[in-house]
């Protein structure tokens, strides 16, 4: 009993020591402090132990290990909790330590890093300033650029609208004059226009036509190309260029030459009328005439029949188309119908001569008509008009006269047939009278031989 009372008194004699320590002690402190807890459990122990029995100390002792132990453990977990919660802490400084420094990095960092893009802000902005004052100083160049070439577009479109409606305007001029039958005059006023709209094709259509009557068919071949250039469809210029091949097939010999050249002759008037059935040419007469010449010239009658047919419906007025029909009657062998198509012929050529008393081209078929008719004296009167009216640099008028009056003296009997040879004989004595004075006149000024027309 005194031992239990005197560790009792110890136990309480040692309490206040206990109370006064500080709450916050180092790590070593707590250590050691865990170590008095078994020692001050078993101090509690003591009233306990005072009121058991003799008999019950053994049993009290195994008990008191055993709450020793287990003190002991919790003691060893606690310094195990403590060591862990000293080595978090400590983790904790050290990663506060280290966010610290890479918060400063940072800092330091980001405020590089903005420094730098505000410069490169400032640059990009200056750039841009730059960029910008240069476009719109080259756009303001380019604006102008634009502005005097519009100008001088719009001056070269109202030039060019100008000039067009001028060399309109001499159109009706150049058409008066061929048919008054100066193709010369004609044929200069055209070129004046031409001067003013080069690319005009009813011009140069025009210039063709005209220099393909005055018998200079390269010339008209040229313009009549130029219209074609400027419009490929351009029906009054294809029919134009086909009728120049047929008169160039015409002069050449028998050959792979001619042939050639007369297929590239049926290629285009057919093309022509293909596209215009009606097409008339600057006399009014229709294309399809000149395609069934070409036809009569291969000996392909009854195609050229069939052309001329064409030409008769499409200009029933006429008497051209009829008076190449009567002669193809009579290579037919129907005489009857060929005298009884000249009585239509003559009709109308002098329906036509007295519209416009210079229509040399109907004159020429009254002089066939009334020769094949038997009417001499009548003929003679209408071969002195063909003279009189025909104008000196159109020798293909006089020319294709002969070529038919030639033809008709081979179908008729005699004396008719004689006679008409000798109003071929006639014709021909003009045709070489005008050449010979066109060739003095071009000599006095100053041309060459081949600018004289028909002089091949």
């Amino acid at each position: 009993m005194m031992r239990h009372g005197v560790i009792w008194l110890q136990m309480r004699s040692e309490q206040p020591i206990i109370k006064r320590m500080p709450l916050k002690i180092p790590k070593e402190c707590a250590m050691s402090r865990l170590r008095f807890i078994p020692l001050i459990l078993l101090l509690l122990l003591g009233p306990a132990v005072l009121a058991q029995e003799e008999t019950d100390l053994p049993a009290l002792a195994t008990d008191v290990a055993r709450q020793l132990d287990e003190v002991q453990e919790l003691a060893d977990q606690a310094s195990s909790d403590v060591d862990n919660a000293f080595s978090l802490l400590g983790l904790l400084e050290a990663f506060s330590f280290v966010v610290t420094i890479v918060g400063g990095a940072a800092a330091i960092f980001g405020v590089t890093r903005f420094i730098s893009a505000q410069q490169d802000l400032q640059e990009a902005r200056k750039r841009f300033d730059e960029e910008i004052a240069s476009s719109r100083e080259r756009l303001s160049r380019e604006t102008e650029q634009r502005q005097r070439e519009f100008a001088d577009l719009r001056e070269q479109l109202e030039r060019s609208t100008s000039n067009a409606t001028l060399a309109l305007s001499f159109l009706p001029l150049g058409e008066s004059q061929y048919k008054s039958g100066d193709f010369k005059g004609a044929i200069d006023i055209y070129q004046r226009a031409l001067r003013l709209d080069p690319q005009n094709p009813i011009i140069n259509y025009r210039i063709g036509y005209a220099s393909t009557q005055s018998g200079l068919l390269e010339e008209a071949e040229h313009y009549l190309q130029q219209a074609l250039a400027t419009e490929p469809d351009f029906a009054p210029a294809l029919a134009a260029l086909g009728y120049v091949y047929r008169r160039r097939g015409e002069k050449m010999d028998e050959g792979i030459e001619r042939v050639t050249i007369l297929n590239k002759a049926e290629n285009n008037l057919v093309r022509a009328l293909s596209l215009s059935p009606k097409l008339v040419d600057a006399d009014g007469e229709s294309w399809w005439g000149s395609l069934g010449g070409l036809y009569r010239r291969r000996g392909q009658i009854d195609q050229a029949i069939f052309a001329y047919t064409q030409a008769a419906e499409v200009t029933p007025n006429s008497s051209y188309a009829f008076s190449n029909l009567a002669l193809l009657y009579m290579q037919k062998n129907n005489r009857s119908r060929m005298l009884e198509t000249y009585e239509q012929v003559e009709k109308l050529a002098a329906d036509e001569v007295q519209a416009d008393v210079d229509n040399y081209w109907a004159y020429t078929d009254l002089v066939t008509s009334r020769l094949a008719l038997g009417k001499l004296p009548e003929a003679e009167n209408a071969l002195d008009r063909v003279f009189t009216t025909t104008p000196d640099d159109a020798p293909y008028v006089l020319e294709a006269l002969l070529d038919t009056l030639s033809r008709l003296a081979d179908v008729l009997n005699s004396p008719q047939g004689d006679s008409v040879s000798e109003f071929c004989v006639r014709i021909k004595q003009e045709i070489e009278n005008r050449q010979q004075e066109a060739a003095a006149q071009a000599e006095a000024d100053g041309l060459p031989a081949a600018a004289v027309p028909g002089s091949d």
